[in-house]
């Protein structure tokens, strides 16, 4: 193949390639019309006391945060945890901290020191139908019980205001007049 036929096919590849093998642009769709489902889920308080199931909180805009006592982008995230609950708790919010599988023990000794004004619970078995395999990571669950944004790891100076936003953002959207289906 001489230089002028290479040349010219690296030029098609180059400049053609896009052509060809673009794709279209998809729709634009609202982050409500991407939301899935959030996968139900019961949990049992640390203490043992209570437990919580995640279909009964439809309605309310549900933050749950995955994290563990051992990992310190979490233990940096857990005061704006607390901070957080305080401002959203009469607001139709709930927080599920949600603690990953570690020893029970060394999770109540964490929450003890902390002694955050939200319930603890452990985490293993909601963890096991979300992904939460890097610590720490927060779903916000919106009204109507649907995954809308998931966030992976601590910032200090990105998150607080990024969990705000994103709270605000599912406040601000009108309850479900229904139920979706399959939800009891």
């Amino acid at each position: 193949m001489n230089y002028s036929t290479r040349w010219f096919l690296a030029s098609v590849l180059a400049l053609g390639s896009p052509l060809v093998f673009a794709t279209p642009p998809q729709s634009a769709q609202s982050a409500s019309e991407k939301a899935s489902p959030a996968p139900d889920f019961t949990a049992q308080s640390l203490s043992g006391e209570t437990s919580v199931r995640l279909s009964s909180l439809r309605g309310k805009v549900v933050v749950i945060n995955f994290w563990a006592s051992w990992c310190p982008p979490c233990r940096a995230e857990f005061p704006l945890l607390a901070k957080l609950y305080t401002a959203y708790k009469d607001r139709e919010v709930e927080l599920l901290s949600l603690n990953f599988a570690e020893d029970t023990a060394a999770a109540q000794r964490f929450v003890e020191r902390e002694n955050p004004p939200f319930q603890v619970y452990a985490g293993a078995s909601a963890a096991a139908k979300y992904d939460a395999s890097r610590l720490p990571t927060t779903y916000f669950i919106d009204r109507a019980g649907r995954i809308r944004h998931r966030v992976s790891g601590f910032h200090p100076k990105r998150t607080e205001a990024e969990f705000r936003a994103l709270i605000d953002e599912l406040l601000a959207e009108p309850a479900p007049t229904s139920q979706p289906p399959g939800a009891r």
